[in-house]
């Protein structure tokens, strides 16, 4: 048994009116009748027992929905699922602010004291009761709230809350029965969660007695924080903008930072079109880089999912030039610092005058004297000639030894270090040896210093933005190393496009007016890329990029099946076999159907 439902919990003074139903029945916090057991409690001998905790915290609910109580609910919803629930519980000993994620069961929070920010209480006999945390489960099984939901529960909740209400006043048995319901429903679904499929909720136990602590710096990242307030008001974890998909000429105005740069940064911010769309994904790392400390992040996804297009898209909002630097299996600790070029101004040759043949032959002392600056007087033709050979090659060697056929150069990560910008490291997980980004950790670090080969100690600019892009399901991709993950603030994994957003981008891209089309060729494009994954076929892709140049074909030639031969159907597997069978499986019959 948990912590939440240990004996002791279950001794506590009931909250009233539930305190008087049970002294007029004799005392009895205990039931054997059906009507008062969950549909979970499915043992030969059934018995449910009132829990103090679970029964303030559903009339704290209450109050807390009828806008009397102090507090709040709610909940941080993602594009297609709800990342965190959220509450914030007031109690004796401060204001608790917690944060449940259902898909790993873990509960994250702190308490707020005299303005001082500490762990949540663990739950035991000496003080906290665990009263929170009921609230919270009761308050994601209510009906409607999201995806742990539960009828049962929500019916007999409702029947309580209009009893409070004066809506529907029950009697006395039909009240204490929707109490025990509700209270053996919780510790049926939390207890036994992990045999319920969808019904249980998920609860890592071992967390109660030492919760994990939301720090300071972590509060004020905005990761955990609502988006959706389904009642109260929060007042620690601050309400974040629910973003939706928008234009980048519509964020421009609200993320720019307004920074001035000589021209030669200037020309490196992106000019898309301000026409362009931001999904929302886009949008919460531009609100956490302009709001909190966090500059490192990670997009990872298939080719063609558009994370440098979106990498470029938070340059241009912020007004930050964009760097590129791009990975390869020999990737090197040295190159991520410097780059090694040719040495082009080896080949130029100073300009320099020589005496000639006559010269020589008219007066040799001359010609010693105009290489030497210095004139022997009675020199022999052999010794002077001598010394001009012999001053000709020194000069010769004095100029290959101060000559180099390569110089270093700073790399392109160290440059974006020195500026406020975006720097995209792209492929990362194409490095063969996953230490070599560590290099790269002094940067990443509080400090934000490192040294260069020459000894000249690098400072990065508060301001500098690092975007790592990668996919991680590809041939030769590699594990990341843990410490370089540490020190990213969000990784976003992103999904694959779906046709109907591969064509919107397609159209804004090429111009191509014939929407339904070229969204008929986007979903071709899905298809082909799902039996990719499906055969595990290696050696070919097909995504987004796939879907443009096959566009840009069609509208050069105006044959669609054609236009794919080259731009789809070639690049999609290495085997013909593979290749036949996708264009007559594809592609073939779709516009033959057509047709």
């Amino acid at each position: 048994m948990s912590a939440l439902f240990e004996t002791w919990t279950l001794k506590q003074e009931l909250p009233e009116p539930f305190a008087r139903l049970v002294k007029a029945n004799g005392g009895k916090r205990t039931s054997v009748k059906e009507r008062d057991c969950s549909i979970y409690n499915t043992g030969k001998a059934k018995s449910a027992t009132l829990h103090p905790p679970t029964l303030r915290a559903i009339l704290w609910l209450i109050d807390l929905m009828g806008c009397r109580g102090s507090g709040a609910a709610g909940l941080q919803a993602g594009n297609e699922e709800i990342n965190f629930y959220c509450m914030e519980y007031e109690k004796t000993d401060g204001k608790y602010a917690l944060v449940y994620n259902g898909k790993n069961g873990k509960i994250k929070g702190l308490r707020l004291q005299n303005g001082k920010m500490e762990p949540l209480s663990p739950i035991s006999g000496k003080g906290n009761g665990g009263e929170e945390y009921m609230a919270l489960f009761a308050f994601m099984s209510v009906d409607g709230i999201g995806s742990i939901q539960n009828r049962e529960f929500t019916s007999s909740f409702y029947d309580i809350r209009s009893h409070v209400e004066g809506e529907n006043v029950l009697s006395d048995e039909e009240l204490l029965s929707c109490a025990f319901v509700c209270c053996d429903n919780l510790y049926r679904r939390i207890e036994f969660g992990s045999m319920m499929g969808d019904d249980g909720i998920p609860l890592e136990e071992s967390q109660l007695g030492n919760p994990d602590f939301i720090t300071p710096y972590l509060l004020n990242t905005g990761i955990y924080n609502p988006n959706e307030v389904a009642c109260g008001e929060f007042e620690i974890l601050a309400v974040r903008t629910l973003h939706k998909e928008t234009t980048l000429g519509a964020l421009k105005g609200k993320f720019n930072q307004g920074r001035a740069y000589p021209e030669e940064y200037r020309r490196m911010i992106p000019a898309l079109p301000d026409y362009y769309r931001v999904n929302t994904e886009t949008q919460e790392i531009l609100s956490m880089i302009v709001n909190t400390p966090a500059r490192f992040f990670m997009l990872a996804g298939e080719s063609g999912a558009g994370k440098t297009t979106d990498s470029k898209i938070i340059a241009q909002a912020l007004g930050y030039p964009h760097f590129v630097f791009t990975c390869g299996p020999n990737t090197e600790e040295t190159s991520l610092m410097v780059s090694i070029l040719p040495n082009i101004d080896s080949c130029k040759q100073p300009e320099e005058h020589w005496p000639t043949m006559e010269d020589f032959l008219m007066d040799p002392a001359s010609a010693v004297a105009e290489l030497t600056g210095m004139y022997p007087e009675n020199v022999e033709s052999e010794t002077a000639f001598r010394k001009i050979l012999e001053e000709i090659y020194q000069r010769g060697y004095n100029r290959a030894k101060g000559e180099k056929d390569f110089i270093k150069k700073e790399s392109t990560i160290i440059q974006a270090c020195r500026m406020p910008s975006v720097i995209e490291i792209q492929e990362v997980s194409m490095i063969e040896k996953p230490g070599t980004l560590t290099r790269l950790n002094a940067l990443f670090d509080d400090c934000a210093k490192t040294d260069l080969l020459n000894g000249e100690i690098i400072e990065r600019h508060p301001d500098t933005v690092v975007i790592f892009t990668t996919n991680l399901d590809y041939v030769g991709c590699q594990m990341f190393n843990e410490s370089v993950l540490s020190r990213m603030n969000l990784i976003q994994h992103r999904k694959g496009m779906s046709a109907k957003d591969m064509a919107k981008r397609a159209v804004e891209r090429t111009g191509c007016n014939e929407f339904e089309i070229v969204q008929e060729m986007a979903q071709i494009v899905v298809n082909i890329h799902k039996y990719l994954t499906k055969k595990q076929v290696q050696g070919g892709v097909c995504g987004y990029r796939e879907l443009e140049n096959w566009v840009w074909s069609y509208l050069v030639s105006g044959e669609i099946v054609n236009a794919s031969y080259h731009t789809v159907v070639s690049k999609a597997s290495p085997y013909p076999e593979d290749r036949e069978e996708i264009l007559n499986t594809y592609i073939l019959p779709y516009y033959e159907a057509a047709a």
